[in-house]
């Protein structure tokens, strides 16, 4: 029998959290297209992408995997779940606001370090749990492994705290610090753990698909050196990398090609059309992720386009808007948590364009970069595209709070 847990106030928390993350996207665009001085920008850019993680993704992941073992446990066991549910969130905005006004300080790093150990309490809770299941459920094994990527990808803000506190500036320990968490949470934790989800989603004949998974999780570390190629790893070293990011595009699009064919004959996952658009969107997103890294094995393009700012925010944003977040959004709606009101269709379409906005504002930024061209009003189109996400995601909340006031 399945235990209760309030999976739908923590879908509900976390639509406010990312009505919070795209409210902090809003203010840096307006800073940067007009003036707003008593706020410091880098501290805004820091608590807009810890919170992201933590508040927003992390938060949604740790709420769908306590869902995926709630048959499996206690009423008492499923509380320890909630206590670290709302631990992480509470750290989290304890994060954003110390962020917020103080920037890196001990208060920020504080939390920070809370947020860390409600990912490790999670991670040895649902091992252990896990453990004690006779029949093992492959869904079980994948989000194992993205809490251990989780888990791992903590080195990265440890290193950059270290470097802080130390006021040893070291910009190539620094810089390859930001990339590895930002790598094991992309293509870890929110991977895999989604992954899982999904896998829990599936008909028992599309067991055959999971041969798949284990090749993806095997090149994971390895293509976390396409991220530092400015370091020159050994050549060695660079031959794994390519085969590691030839193999996981080549295995994704086998996937597809495999998989969406049986869904689509499957009556138990034929969600209304709508509700499709966002996990095809979602996919289409990760083809466009891997290709990229495929693309980003040359070295000498590597660095032409990712020594682009705007190429580089098009690219985190598209895997935390266009592939994690359309992906929630369709999850939650395909499930219930979210009711599939008209006004939250409307409300999740609008946030669907504020994604395909903003990442075609900044592509052209970025290909204008190559000839120095400027571009008229970039800025403005850019906050444009930002008010188009948060008014989005506010609406979409306001949308739930009137359903159930109703």
């Amino acid at each position: 029998m399945t235990v209760s847990i309030p999976i739908r106030k923590w879908f509900l928390l976390g639509i406010l959290s990312l009505a919070f993350v795209a409210l902090y996207g809003a203010l840096m665009r307006y800073k940067i297209a007009f003036s707003l001085p008593f706020l410091d920008q880098k501290n805004i850019l820091h608590a807009h992408s810890h919170f992201a993680f933590t508040g927003w993704v992390s938060h949604i992941l740790y709420s769908g995997l306590a869902l995926l073992m709630a048959p499996f446990i206690t009423t008492k066991r499923a509380n320890v779940y909630k206590g670290i549910i709302y631990f992480n969130l509470i750290a989290s905005f304890g994060m954003l606001i110390a962020f917020t006004f103080k920037g890196y300080h001990v208060s920020s790093m504080m939390f920070s370090g809370l947020c860390i150990v409600a990912s490790l309490m999670y991670t040895i809770t649902f091992i252990a749990d896990a453990r004690k299941i006779r029949e093992k459920r492959p869904a079980h094994i994948w989000a194992i492994i993205g809490l251990i990527f989780n888990v791992l990808s903590a080195l990265g803000p440890m290193v950059i705290g270290y470097i802080i506190a130390t006021k040893n500036m070291d910009s190539r320990l620094y810089l390859g610090s930001v990339y590895y968490h930002l790598h094991f949470q992309y293509s870890g934790w929110f991977f895999f753990a989604g992954l899982a989800i999904i896998i829990n989603m599936l008909p028992q004949q599309l067991a055959s698909l999971n041969k798949h998974f284990t090749v993806l999780a095997a090149v994971v570390i390895p293509t976390f050196i396409l991220s530092i190629l400015w370091a020159k790893p050994p050549l060695w070293l660079y031959v794994i990398t390519v085969i590691a990011a030839l193999v996981q595009l080549t295995t994704w699009i086998l996937i597809l090609v495999k998989g969406i064919p049986l869904l689509q004959k499957e009556k138990n996952m034929l969600y209304p059309k709508w509700v499709n658009v966002f996990f095809y969107a979602s996919a289409l997103a990760v083809t466009i992720k891997f290709l990229l890294q495929a693309i980003s094995v040359v070295p000498s393009l590597s660095h032409l386009v990712f020594g682009i700012r705007p190429i580089v925010i098009a690219y985190l944003h598209l895997v935390l808007l266009g592939v994690y977040t359309l992906f929630i959004i369709g999850y939650a709606f395909s499930k219930g948590f979210i009711v599939p009101t008209s006004f939250a269709k409307k409300a999740s379409f609008g946030f669907l364009v504020g994604v395909i906005l903003n990442e075609l504002f900044l592509g052209i930024q970025g290909i204008a970069a190559f000839t120095y061209t400027p571009i008229p009003y970039i800025n403005q189109l850019l906050l444009v595209a930002a008010l188009t996400l948060f008014i989005s995601a506010l609406l979409l909340l306001i949308s739930q709070f009137c359903t159930t006031k109703n």
